[in-house]
């Protein structure tokens, strides 16, 4: 178990906040499959899905970070209740920098075999990013 939440860990703080793709193969599995937020097509499986989804939030967020709120474990299976942070300086959502810095939670779930990542289902309080950098409905302006 303690491996897990090591190899839990390495997603979070190294493949998402550092955005080390070089670490992809080495964390996740050749089979890995990518839940996400909302039930998607075959293209939300993969690799390729993650790497983009780091490169995306990376792209928006290049001074992402996280802090992990809550940290449970079990068998296979670790959840993170983390809080993330970033000056939004790159394309979010179709809409330009802003400069603004954000703060929002996020609940990942990750299932583990060998100590790579099998399966992950996540939920990013999207909205709330919106809100806080004036691109969304009842953004604070």
């Amino acid at each position: 178990m303690n491996d897990n939440r090591a190899a839990a860990r390495r997603v979070t703080f190294d493949l998402f906040a550092r955005g080390d793709l070089s670490l992809l193969d080495s964390l996740t599995t050749p089979a890995f499959r990518n839940h996400g937020q909302t039930p998607g097509p075959a293209e939300a499986d993969g690799r390729a899905n993650l790497a983009n989804a780091v490169e995306r939030v990376r792209a928006a967020f290049p001074d992402l970070s996280y802090e992990i709120e809550h940290e449970l474990a079990d068998g296979d299976m670790v959840m993170h209740h983390l809080t993330a942070r970033g000056t939004h300086l790159g394309p979010l959502a179709g809409a330009g920098p802003t400069g603004q810095k954000a703060t929002w939670r996020e609940a990942h779930l990750m299932r583990f075999e060998n100590g790579k990542m099998a399966e992950q289902w996540g939920v990013v309080d999207r909205l709330g990013i919106l809100q806080q950098l004036g691109l969304g409905p009842g953004a604070k302006n």
